[in-house]
């Protein structure tokens, strides 16, 4: 009996000595990872964050841990901890498990929609077009772009809008025009679709190739533009009584409101 329970006391040494030896050995190999590097500490989402939640949720809720990381790589605006400084931002889009947490995450609550970013004084709009409608699907977030509508024409009225939308045979004239000159994308795809991304997003491929539906690429995808009032406005109008193209800008592009071109006009 004796000899039994001797038996059972070295047996649970060894499993207590064992479980002291993974532990260190583990630890160790943070250690061993770090070695001859410079090691800065960052915060790792534990799971995931929606957009709009605020900092100081996130650090009193434990979202968020510190983890060690070699400083070669790790983006310089990634925080180590979350500071009362950050209390009064949000996130400006859903974070997924196991990121870094990056100061350009975080926004002023009225910057932030339906977690979408809209520039200040500025109205988020959607509108669908087709990918060669949006330059082959090259009209990425953060893109410039100008916006044409093309239409039928009202009879006698000049390079108007008919009204009733996009008709074609020998008794109708078309026309395009310019209708925005300049303004900026900040989205592209539906949210939760896949290959969505906005502009705080990194580039992406094209959303509708990534969605994988020949029917959809043809349908259309939405793209989401920033805009005022006014523009909204036309924007909205137009996208329901006209078809809409997209041109890709550059700082030195100039285009201004003109008469644009119709049937009889086209050429010379």
């Amino acid at each position: 009996m004796r000899r039994r329970l001797l038996a059972v006391l070295v047996a649970a040494v060894l499993a207590g000595a064992g479980c002291v030896a993974v532990v260190a050995y583990v630890r160790g190999a943070d250690r061993r990872a770090l070695a001859g590097r410079e090691a800065v500490w960052v915060l790792v989402t534990k799971q995931l964050i929606p957009a709009g939640t605020s900092a100081a949720d996130i650090r009193d809720g434990g979202y968020a841990e510190r983890v060690a990381m070699p400083a070669a790589t790790v983006p310089g605006t990634a925080l180590g901890e979350v500071d009362e400084q950050l209390d009064m931002l949000v996130l400006t889009a859903d974070v997924a498990p196991s990121r870094l947490l990056l100061r350009g995450m975080f926004a002023e609550p009225s910057q932030v929609t339906g977690g979408l970013a809209v520039p200040d004084g500025k109205l988020a709009v959607s509108v669908q077009v087709t990918a060669a409608a949006r330059v082959a699907g090259y009209v990425r977030p953060g893109s410039r772009v100008a916006v044409f509508t093309t239409f039928t024409m009202r009879e006698g009225r000049g390079r108007v809008p008919a009204g009733d939308g996009l008709s074609s045979g020998h008794d109708y004239n078309q026309a395009t025009r310019m209708l925005l000159p300049r303004v900026e994308v900040i989205a592209v795809g539906e949210r939760g679709a896949a290959g969505a991304a906005t502009a705080g997003d990194s580039p992406a491929a094209d959303p509708a190739a990534a969605a994988g539906s020949g029917a959809k690429t043809a349908a259309g995808l939405l793209v989401t533009v920033a805009v005022t009032q006014a523009e909204a406005e036309k924007l909205l109008h137009v996208s329901l009584t006209g078809v809409l193209s997209l041109a890709l800008l550059d700082d030195t592009a100039t285009v201004e409101p003109d008469e644009g071109v119709d049937n009889n006009s086209l050429f010379p």
